[in-house]
């Protein structure tokens, strides 16, 4: 069942004064008064759609990594061991048009344990066979070091070569599937 309008509107807005308020200052401050003062809404109307600031948080949050695994999932690519730059393209692109919510989320959030874990779990398909817990190190080291990329670009304050970025993490993670 797809949402109304205007409440896609309303939960736009509501994300968007989110946003907006975790680069003024630390989420624990934030309270829902000022995210609807921010996003000139009522009270009432946070309520109808979150229980909290930390609900609204925890929905962006599960939405952004939704989104992302459908991203990749749906370019992986079909054998193991063949490039994935169309999966590590389209997740930077991702990331790129929601780059000032994606940065919030991951300097003050859970979006960083969640996106590891979501990375870990595709390259625990996309590289093993067999995976064993044995692999564990392995996964973990990759999820990090692959998210610890992305993170690095979406700090730098002037343009990134999406390309390069794109090549380097496709090429890290070729060595593993050898």
């Amino acid at each position: 069942m797809t949402e109304d309008k205007r409440i896609r509107r309303t939960k736009k807005l509501l994300k968007q004064s989110l946003c907006e308020l975790m680069k003024q200052k630390p989420f624990k401050n934030i309270t829902v008064s000022d995210i609807v003062r921010q996003a000139d809404i009522n009270r009432g109307t946070f309520y109808a759609y979150y229980q909290d600031v930390y609900d609204l948080r925890e929905k962006v949050e599960n939405e952004m990594t939704e989104s992302l695994k459908q991203i990749i999932q749906s370019t992986l690519p079909e054998v193991q061991g063949n490039s994935m730059k169309t999966s590590i393209k389209k997740s930077v692109e991702y990331l790129k048009e929601n780059r000032e919510l994606a940065y919030v989320l991951l300097k003050d959030g859970n979006l960083e344990h969640k996106m590891t874990l979501l990375i870990a779990e595709c390259c625990k398909k996309q590289l093993y066979n067999n995976y064993t817990e044995n692999d564990e190190w392995e996964v973990c080291f990759i999820a990090t070091g692959c998210l610890g990329i992305m993170k690095h670009c979406m700090m730098q304050t002037e343009d990134i070569d999406e390309e390069k970025v794109i090549n380097e993490i496709d090429s890290i993670l070729r060595k593993f599937f050898v």
